[in-house]
C-alpha cells in the first residue's frame, strides 16, 4: 500500500444547471509538508461541516485504481484529488481495508471509521445525476478516518498499517450492508460490536436492527 496524492482544496462555487453550489469536493495534490490536526489537513476545507469533516471524518481516501474506469466513464482526464479524497492511495481497495484498521502516516495515526458515502456533490460537479448511485452500487466509495494522534505528515511521509482490526470487517462489508443487503441482521449486530465504527453510522445501524428501515435510509442519504 502507497499514499499516490496528497490533496486539499478550499470551498469554492461551482456551477450545476444554472446554479452556483458551495462545494469543497475539487481537491488540489500538494508535495509539501502539511500538518495533520484532530479534524484534518491543515489547509483543507468542508463546505457542509454536518455532513462532512469533523473528528471521525478527518480525512478521505480513494483508491487509485479506480481512475483509470472512471476516466473512460466520465471521457475526461482526471487529476488525483477529483472526487473530493485527501488521500489518493493504492493497494487499498475497499475489500482490503477494514474498520478499525490504524495506519502510521509520518508522524501521526489514522483509524478508518466508514465508508465515504457518495455526496450529491459529484453529481454536480460532473453534470452525471446518477454518478453517486454508480459509486455506491459499484462499491467504490472510499472510507473515512479519524485522527489518533497529530503530526507533520507528506507524500513522502512512511504510510503503513500498523494494526489490522481483529473483527477483519471491511469496508467492502460495510458497503454492502449499508446500500443493499440491509436487513442483514447478523452483520449489522458484527459491525457495531467494533468501537471504531463512526457515530453516525452506528446510529443508522441501530436504526436498522430496530426495524426502521425506512428512517434508517432517509438519514444515510443525508449523511
Amino acid at each position: 500500500m502507497q499514499i499516490c496524492s496528497v490533496n486539499i482544496g478550499k470551498a469554492g462555487w461551482i456551477e450545476c444547471e444554472g446554479k452556483r453550489v458551495l462545494s469543497a469536493i475539487t481537491k488540489i495534490p500538494t508535495k509539501d509538508q502539511v500538518f495533520l490536526s484532530a479534524l484534518g489537513l491543515q489547509g483543507d476545507e468542508q463546505a457542509n461541516k454536518i455532513r462532512h469533516g469533523g473528528l471521525d471524518k478527518a480525512v478521505c481516501a480513494y483508491p487509485e485504481e479506480y481512475y483509470d474506469d472512471w476516466e473512460q466513464e466520465l471521457c475526461m482526464e482526471l487529476p488525483f484529488g477529483s472526487f473530493g479524497e485527501n488521500l489518493t492511495v493504492q493497494g487499498m481497495r475497499e475489500s482490503e481495508v477494514h474498520i478499525g484498521d490504524i495506519f502510521m502516516w509520518g508522524e501521526a495515526l489514522l483509524e478508518v471509521t466508514q465508508p465515504r458515502p457518495p455526496c450529491h456533490k459529484l453529481a454536480k460537479k460532473f453534470g452525471k445525476p446518477q454518478l453517486p448511485l454508480l459509486f455506491q452500487n459499484l462499491g467504490r466509495t472510499g472510507f473515512l478516518m479519524r485522527v489518533l494522534q497529530e503530526g507533520w505528515v507528506s507524500m513522502e511521509s512512511q504510510f503503513v498499517c500498523s494494526k489490522t482490526h481483529p473483527s477483519q470487517i471491511s469496508i467492502a462489508r460495510v458497503n454492502d450492508v449499508m446500500y443493499k443487503d440491509i436487513r442483514n441482521k447478523e452483520l449489522l449486530t458484527a459491525i457495531l460490536q467494533v468501537e471504531a465504527l463512526s457515530p453516525s453510522v452506528r446510529t443508522t445501524f441501530k436504526l436498522r436492527l430496530a426495524g426502521h428501515y425506512e428512517d434508517s435510509t432517509n438519514r444515510l442519504q443525508g449523511m
